[in-house]
């Protein structure tokens, strides 16, 4: 069954246009970018650079003054908080925009990522690392974290149903549907193998296959590991709002490793809800709609 599902996404799963990877090929070392090249490249591809400039604009993520073009916005926010709010936007263009099934919540899903985003955000803050980690990133992070289930819904609406469908009458963890519908595969490897398909940078890559596995991570691990407890408290908000009663359990060692405490954790969890439903009015989703790549 493995390999008849990743046979079907290679199939079905679209190519990123030309344009568009040239701009993930540009922004996949962030030592290496060439901001003019950069630019010219954003400008090839619709109202991208726009939309980008919405984002970093935002209530939500305004640095100071408002940035009136690309290359201000590098100097007020600097330029991996700029390759990231590119990356995250132009990879979210590729979600699908329709609700096809009754059991997937698009809307709930964007939620779930967002809040591991925002939740990734506040632990940062409470773990003492808002220094060594960017807020961009982990945004970045947060809305991709599950794009392997992204791929499944563009590709195999029906399948990601049936997962779905079975973690909800059987109250078993989404992972352990996912291994009896599609054999040895889940949505992270999944995921792992959509960001080797679309050549996106190592760092991005490493979260999405490990988010679930943050011990196994070789790369960028205290970044893995706040994704983890945050998608963990995430999604156990996530599925409040589908009347799941499947909690996932914290990894207390995992925690302590960051030096976070479950006092911290809970009063992550109690703010969580408003963050996420002011980070939707902010950050402006419906933009992103509007995005025309032109490629």
């Amino acid at each position: 069954m493995s390999n008849v599902v990743l046979q079907v996404l290679e199939r079905d799963l679209p190519d990123l246009p030309a344009q568009m990877s040239e701009v993930i090929a540009e922004l996949k070392d962030p030592n290496l970018i060439d901001l003019p090249v950069l630019i010219t490249k954003i400008s090839q591809c619709g109202n991208l650079s726009e939309i980008v400039l919405r984002m970093v604009n935002s209530g939500y993520l305004r640095h100071g003054r408002k940035a009136d073009d690309l290359e201000e916005a590098v100097i007020l926010v600097g330029m991996e908080a700029v390759r990231h709010t590119i990356l995250g936007v132009v990879l979210y263009s590729m979600f699908s925009k329709r609700q096809v099934l009754e059991n997937f919540n698009r809307m709930n899903f964007l939620r779930h990522c967002l809040g591991t985003a925002l939740a990734a955000r506040m632990l940062s803050t409470e773990a003492g690392l808002d220094e060594q980690l960017d807020s961009y990133k982990l945004i970045t992070y947060g809305l991709l974290h599950d794009i392997g289930i992204v791929a499944l819904d563009r590709a195999m609406p029906i399948t990601l149903n049936r997962i779905l469908k079975m973690a909800a009458e059987e109250n078993m963890p989404i992972l352990e549907a996912e291994v009896r519908v599609l054999g040895k595969l889940t949505h992270s490897m999944i995921g792992e193998w959509v960001c080797g398909k679309w050549n996106l940078p190592q760092d991005i890559r490493n979260v999405v296959q490990y988010h679930h596995a943050p011990r196994k991570a070789k790369l960028n691990r205290p970044e893995v590991a706040l994704m983890h407890i945050a998608d963990v408290i995430s999604f156990n908000y996530y599925e409040s709002l589908t009347e799941s009663v499947h909690k996932y359990a914290l990894d207390m060692e995992l925690l302590r490793s960051l030096g976070l405490n479950m006092g911290q954790i809970a009063q992550v969890e109690e703010a969580l809800p408003e963050r996420v439903e002011r980070a939707m009015r902010a950050l402006d989703f419906d933009a992103l709609e509007s995005l025309s790549l032109c490629c």
